[in-house]
């Protein structure tokens, strides 16, 4: 073709151009290169076709191929396609063709082309050359120029930005040296300032030191004066009195100490505030009584930065606590009026201007309401401790918290009724949702599983949730809080018997979870145990009293638990010595110190075998099992060494077994021995010769106790704290004789049932024992009701009745 073409008439080569036919052979070469049809011909025919229906005008190089396989680039060169039409020829720029009869018409593929009949050849001239020459030689003498002069022009300009830097660098050089000479003498100047004004200090100081030395020379002189002359006028006043001379054998100014304060002037003020600090706001205000110098301790800040007006609930009033709130306000932090019933706004009021304020109970105060506790909250902003419970607030005081109390983290609405799911929602919506660590919502059952999804969007960050008391909760309550109270790690549900192994599988999954509390729910099985110890990997607490569906598998699942340290399985009866064995083989063993199998009935003296394997066990209860025998049980229990507290009620346990004990275990604290029938005054005797360091000591409805034991009781156990002899009804007065002579530390006592203690013991209790605070005194009716009236004064928490002895008490 190129052959061909380059004899032929530049008006055919301008008809190709014009017509677009080379890009019609480069769009046709490049399809069939790219998309290799198995007809070649077909296809050329076909997209030939195709460009006579749609015309040329959007013809491109690649639209002859598909979508999916077109080149980024293109396969056919402009300059092959030049070469091969040949449109380069020099005939096309020799002459120039100009038409002088023009037939116009269509061609094939729908582009206009123009007949020629004729045209006419013009050929270049000399001059026409010299021309063209002439402006060749300009047109590159303008270029050089034009290059030249913007090479100049950028070196000029690049000359002088380069003066101004350096003159820039040379003014902040200058500037820099400045600065640092600056720097030094301002350091100097500092320096020497502080010289001077460090001596002005110690000059100022020597003055104030050597008048303060006078000035205190003078007083102390005049005071000696003044003391040695009032001394001297009170020995010579009692002397006269005694009618003795006045100038006899004594020497001047020398007393025999009958004013003198020993409490503030021997201990110091610290230690006698420290001493105060154990009395209570009625004794406080006694001591403030007695003299200035107790007045001045009574009254010191750290006694009232505390104040518990629960211990005198009954006799506190209004002006009290106005007057007590007023003085103390500046530095009280916390402050309980739990169970206050006669407190009404003028103490709230009051209250509203302790701005320090950081611990608040108000549990129990029928006085309070919702105007009340906005009155506080709006006064005590920075409250961190908040308790609510047992009061009549509703909606608008958990909006009042939200709104005011941005700081609280410890909140309780136990047993609060008239609030509802709104006032959830409130809480939730509030700034102090997001601090809010501590909640107790037992027994609110109003609330509905609304108001916990409230809750738990609102209150993300809740770490302790205590919902006991509550028969109403069930699995949608519980998903909605484990669902995004993901930081929870201690959770109380006791008397909740609606929720399913659902809501505990739930549970299961916050791995944050260290201590649960489940009791009376009967629906809880092993596979929530499962999952607990599985994923619950932090488990120290776990109390699980009274669920009846659990089985020795739940004992199994915990026992991997290895930071375990309580386990409670109260009332679990289906438990048996393979639980225990499971869990004394786990990794928990180490780690427990607290294990209560009270009426697992199933248990026996192989569970005891293996609980000597936790080594650091302090609290162990086995009450009511009835397969633990004496000698292969209750002897392997004497092994515990680090064991302090034994509970064994109800266990066959007499003499034998109680000497055996104490005797492989001297480190007892705390026994519990009620209804051990067989125990009898020989076996106790042993026992608390062995055992001396008791502090508590239950012996209810040990029947055979006779005066001697206690006798034995009370020389040996001088530590003891706690006593309780209900139902031992061959206990007389002498036995309380013996324990108020020498048992001054016992501040609780039981003796309801010990029909033969009559007004005389009493005696003896006020006499001996002062710290007696509890003391029991049902079905005794030896004891009179003027001398029950009259205890009452010295004993705080005091029961009695004469009432016929109840038939479970057993005596014949």
């Amino acid at each position: 073709m190129a052959a061909s073409m380059k004899g032929q008439k530049p008006e055919l080569k301008h008809y190709l151009r014009s017509n677009k036919l080379p890009d019609i052979y480069e769009a046709l070469l490049t399809g069939l290169a790219v998309m290799c049809p198995d007809d070649p011909l077909q296809f050329i025919l076909d997209k030939l076709r195709n460009l006579k229906e749609n015309g040329i005008d959007e013809l491109n190089w690649d639209m002859f191929v598909e979508e999916y396989m077109k080149p980024p680039n293109k396969v056919i060169t402009e300059s092959n396609l030049d070469f091969i039409f040949n449109l380069d020829d020099e005939s096309m720029i020799d002459f120039i063709d100009i038409p002088v009869n023009i037939q116009r018409g269509q061609g094939y593929f729908g582009g206009r082309f123009e007949g020629i009949t004729k045209s006419r050849k013009i050929w270049p001239t000399p001059e026409m050359y010299a021309t063209a020459y002439g402006h060749y030689n300009m047109s590159l003498k303008n270029m050089c120029f034009s290059a030249w002069m913007q090479y100049y022009l950028h070196k000029k300009k690049k000359k002088l930005a380069m003066e101004k830097k350096m003159n820039r660098a040379a003014l902040h050089h200058a500037h820099r040296i400045l600065r640092v000479h600056l720097n030094v003498w301002r350091d100097w100047l500092r320096y020497r300032k502080g010289c001077q004004a460090m001596a002005y200090h110690k000059l100022k100081r020597i003055y104030f030191v050597s008048v303060g030395i006078v000035l205190f020379r003078e007083w102390r002189a005049v005071a000696k004066r003044n003391k040695d002359q009032r001394e001297y006028f009170e020995i010579s006043l009692r002397r006269l009195e005694r009618g003795e001379n006045v100038d006899d054998e004594e020497t001047f100014g020398q007393g025999d100490g009958d004013a003198q304060d020993k409490l503030s002037g021997q201990l110091g003020i610290e230690l006698a505030v420290k001493v105060f600090s154990f009395l209570d706001i009625a004794d406080l205000a006694r001591c403030a009584c007695v003299c200035r110098s107790w007045k001045v301790i009574a009254y010191h800040s750290s006694l009232w930065n505390r104040l518990d007006f629960s211990k005198v609930r009954n006799r506190v009033t209004d002006l009290v606590t106005t007057k007590l709130l007023s003085k103390c306000r500046p530095y009280l932090i916390h402050l309980s009026m739990r169970g206050c019933s006669q407190l009404h706004s003028a103490t709230f009021t009051a209250l509203s201007e302790c701005r320090n304020l950081q611990d608040l109970n108000l549990s129990e105060c029928k006085g309070l309401d919702d105007e009340s506790l906005k009155l506080v909250v709006k006064g005590c902003k920075i409250i961190l401790y908040l308790n609510l419970s047992h009061t009549h607030i509703t909606d608008a005081s958990l909006r009042t918290i939200s709104k005011y109390c941005h700081n609280v983290q410890f909140l309780s609405l136990a047993y609060c009724k008239k609030f509802s799911d709104r006032g959830l929602q409130y809480l939730s919506a509030g700034k102090c949702s997001k601090k809010l660590e501590y909640l107790d919502l037992s027994g609110c059952l109003q609330i509905t599983p609304d108001g916990f999804k409230s809750l738990s969007a609102g209150c993300t960050m809740l770490q302790i949730l205590v919902l006991n008391e509550f028969p109403t909760l069930n699995d949608d309550c519980m998903i909605a809080i484990a669902a995004k109270c993901t930081k929870i790690h201690t959770l109380s549900i006791l008397g909740s018997p609606l929720l399913t192994d659902e809501t505990f599988k739930r549970l299961a999954n916050n791995r944050h979870l260290r201590k649960l509390r489940i009791e009376g729910n009967q629906r809880i099985s092993d596979l929530s145990l499962k999952a607990i110890g599985k994923n619950c990997t932090e488990l120290e607490h776990l109390y699980l009293a009274d669920c009846q569906r659990l089985t020795d598998a739940s004992l199994k699942a915990i026992a991997n638990c290895s930071k375990l340290v309580v386990c409670n399985m109260a009332d679990v009866v289906q438990i048996t010595n393979t639980g225990v064995q499971s869990l004394a083989e786990g990794s928990c063993a180490a780690s427990l110190r607290e294990l209560n199998l009270t009426n697992c009935i199933r248990v026996g003296d192989m569970a005891m075998f293996n609980i000597r394997k936790f080594k650091n066990l302090v609290y162990l209860s086995v009450c009511f099992c009835e397969h633990i025998s004496e000698k292969s049980g209750i002897e392997l229990l004497g092994q515990l060494h680090a064991l302090v507290s034994l509970d064994i009620s109800g266990c066959n346990c007499s003499d034998e077994g109680l000497s055996s004990l104490g005797k492989y275990n001297n480190h007892l604290r705390d026994v519990t021995l009620s209804e051990c029938a067989d125990i009898t005054d020989l076996g106790l005797q042993k026992f608390t010769q062995q055992c001396k360091d008791i502090e508590r000591l239950d012996l209810s409805h040990c029947k055979l106790l006779t005066d001697g034991a206690i006798k034995n009781l009370a020389f040996c156990c001088r530590y003891l704290t706690s006593l309780n002899l209900a139902g031992c009804k061959l206990i007389t007065n002498l036995s309380i004789q013996y324990l108020s002579g020498v048992c001054h530390h016992l501040h609780t006592l039981d003796i309801s049932g010990c029909i033969i203690i009559t007004d005389k013991a009493l005696k003896y209790l006020r006499k001996g024992c002062k710290k007696l605070k509890y003391l029991t005194m049902l079905y005794c009716k030896g004891v009179t009701k003027h001398a029950a009236m009259k205890m009452m004064r010295h004993v705080p928490a005091l029961k009695y009745s004469d009432d016929e002895i109840p038939i479970y008490y057993g005596y014949k």
